[in-house]
């Protein structure tokens, strides 16, 4: 299992990718899960794309949140989620990108991609 860290700033009414976690020929991944943390919760949408496919749509309220300022918005979910299971082969020369469709106030996102490397 490997960890690569990821942290995406959200901007006002617009979507934002990070770099993403891509896959080559020397060495070609599977995605198992998306480690994930909000600043704070604002009805954002969390999202996974490979290419211009969406294969990820979560909203902000169910995810965990580390921020202090978030506890107020606690009625949301008693259990929050930490870790997105997905377990998905990237293909060769394609990416994985987590990103945060925000709406007119911004949150951001910070995590780690968990993968595997493709045999």
């Amino acid at each position: 299992m490997f960890y690569k860290a990821f942290s995406v700033t959200g901007v006002g009414n617009k979507t934002t990718l990070d770099d993403g976690l891509v896959s080559t020929v020397d060495e070609p991944v599977t995605i198992s899960a998306v480690l994930i943390d909000v600043s704070y919760y604002e009805n954002n949408i969390i999202e996974g794309w490979i290419g211009t496919k969406r294969i990820l749509e979560i909203m902000d309220k169910v995810l965990n949140c580390s921020y202090i300022h978030a506890a107020a918005s606690s009625i949301y979910s008693t259990t929050r989620i930490v870790r997105i299971p997905i377990d998905y082969p990237i293909l060769v020369g394609s990416i994985f990108k987590i990103g945060i469709n925000c709406g007119a106030v911004p949150t951001d996102i910070n995590g780690a991609y968990e993968y595997i490397k493709t045999p």
